[in-house]
């Protein structure tokens, strides 16, 4: 499933599939504190370029949805998933993505997100994406909401995060 390639209705940005060329862009953004602080704590931070060409390797190599490069025509800024489960969730997929800070408030996360989620709630058949986010990530809430994503659920301490627990909450699109 990762070949597929959405422009964005900002001029200039498209969702495509990840490339081993993308692994200077991707050491460079991942390598930001304040984006690592709304990831899991599996996200490479400090990140190195074997990071970074490893987590590219692996966006490469899943077959259980799509990973993909957010990306303007010079290199990669951010990175969207959706991966689909199977069995009897097999038409639900889970929603995770990150923009480079020096692209915030841009609309960039809320363009990716809606590009993604049509994909997903049209061709690919699904009836339901969600996404996990902090409370605290009010940006992420925000492009989540402009999508028509409402609120599911809220899990006081859901997380552990930076030696502190952190409220999650669930937002999903149902069709």
């Amino acid at each position: 499933m990762n070949t597929l390639s959405l422009p964005l209705p900002i001029p200039g940005l498209r969702l495509r599939p990840w490339a081993i060329q993308d692994t200077e862009s991707f050491q460079k953004y991942a390598e930001n504190l304040e984006i690592w602080r709304n990831m899991r704590d599996e996200f490479p931070c400090p990140c190195t370029h074997q990071d970074a060409e490893r987590w590219i390797i692996q966006a490469l190599h899943r077959a259980d949805g799509l990973y993909l490069a957010i990306a303007t025509d010079q290199e990669a800024i951010g990175s969207i998933s959706l991966q689909i489960h199977d069995d009897i969730r097999r038409y639900s997929g889970v929603l995770s993505y990150w923009v480079s800070q020096p692209f915030w408030g841009q609309g960039i996360a809320t363009a990716a997100i809606a590009g993604i989620s049509d994909y997903g709630l049209g061709e690919l058949n699904l009836v339901r994406i969600y996404a996990k986010v902090f409370s605290t990530n009010l940006g992420s809430i925000r492009a989540l909401a402009k999508n028509g994503f409402e609120q599911e659920g809220y899990f006081r301490k859901g997380v552990y995060k930076e030696g502190q627990f952190v409220d999650q909450v669930v937002y999903a699109k149902v069709v």
